[in-house]
């Protein structure tokens, strides 16, 4: 006896009343195991999947040459600052047995002011051109930081996206080095200045390690920008989606003969399929195989109402 084909077995439960109509949808649909077999059905357990937040982005090295020298400025802004200071220190104590006049002393406090206020402006300087995070280093940190850069030892790298896209909460950056695989950077924070070309604010990072000495000064990369704690939820594969009238349904199968279609409202998109947080279950059963015919079904009007 010859089995009928998958499309006259839509136009038979079509005509029999079983399937929904359009504005039924939340019936469930009833199928035999045999009518199942026949379309060829088959079904997968929906599973955990998680999505993190990847935007792609452009990367240039940058020339550390301008930032060492305002380190530099500021170290001998500091030791004159530190002299200048014990000096006025001197000044005040011998002042008080008058063994200096207060000419002297105040020379001596005005020339440590002095010496405070460029110490002040380096420090306001070096926020205002590579951003907060060196103002929060210490002095000890900023001669570390300057003798690794000049030891190739790491390397600035300057991120900018479209529009700036994906640059807000931005943790970590993926630089794609070809041939040398890749390298991790740390983002420090905003760059000071915008690029013109992109529109974007920009990120500075620092890329520590080995691959750093290959981070030649003004190569351009790709790189992947990755956010904190992407999306987490229920992965309903491509070959579950089924479109129609404006919505994404998916079909998941209840028992041994009902099929219930659900509308699919994505959290993410992916390359696999959509990541849902809500209507599904992880291990329910979703039809992989033959859902369009469901879907048919499902929307066809019986014989017996039109």
């Amino acid at each position: 006896m010859k089995l009928p084909s998958a499309a006259t077995l839509i136009l038979m439960l079509a005509a029999t009343g079983t399937p929904l109509n359009a504005h039924a949808q939340d019936k469930p649909l009833q199928l035999d195991a045999r009518t199942q077999a026949r379309l060829q059905l088959r079904i997968a357990p929906l599973t955990a999947a998680h999505s993190s937040d990847q935007v792609s982005a452009f990367a240039t090295v940058v020339d550390p040459t301008p930032l060492l020298t305002l380190l530099s400025d500021l170290a001998t802004a500091q030791s004159a600052y530190t002299a200048s200071q014990a000096e006025a220190a001197r000044s005040q104590a011998l002042a008080k047995d008058a063994s200096l006049s207060a000419k002297a002393v105040e020379a001596a406090t005005a020339q440590a002011r002095g010496d405070q206020a460029r110490v002040t402006l380096l420090k306001q300087r070096l926020g205002l051109e590579w951003g907060a995070y060196f103002t929060t280093l210490s002095d000890n940190g900023l001669r570390q930081l300057g003798s690794d850069l000049a030891a190739a030892r790491c390397a600035l790298v300057r991120i900018d996206t479209p529009a700036g896209q994906g640059l807000k909460g931005a943790k970590t950056v993926s630089l794609d080095l070809g041939a040398l695989v890749s390298a991790d950077a740390r983002v420090l924070g905003v760059a000071r200045t915008a690029d013109a070309r992109l529109q974007s604010p920009g990120l500075m990072t620092l890329v520590s390690g080995g691959n750093a000495a290959y981070l030649s000064i003004g190569l351009s990369l790709k790189a992947s920008l990755y956010g904190g704690g992407g999306t987490s939820g229920l992965l309903i594969p491509n070959a579950a989606l089924l479109r129609q009238g404006g919505q994404v349904y998916a079909f998941i199968k209840t028992n041994a003969q009902t099929f219930d279609r659900r509308i699919v409202t994505p959290t993410r998109v992916t390359p696999e399929g959509l990541i849902v947080t809500s209507g599904f279950t992880s291990g329910e059963k979703v039809v992989v195989q033959g859902a369009s015919a469901l879907l048919t079904a499902a929307t066809s009007t019986p014989a017996d109402e039109e």
